[in-house]
């Protein structure tokens, strides 16, 4: 039995995860909650212009 697909699943999965900015953004939340170990210099270069450029 040959198993055909209507569209190609790895371009749907793709597809479906968010844009990397909000991967990203994720991972940086996760990291300045302390719910995952801060990566380094990840961290440390995204805090520093947070500072230097704060939202309000």
């Amino acid at each position: 039995m040959k198993i055909t697909h209507k569209s190609d699943p790895l371009k749907r999965r793709a597809e479906a995860y968010p844009a990397v900015e909000e991967q990203l953004d994720m991972l940086w939340h996760a990291m300045d909650q302390g719910a995952i170990p801060k990566a380094e210099p990840f961290y440390t270069t995204l805090q520093k212009v947070k500072q230097q450029h704060p939202k309000s």
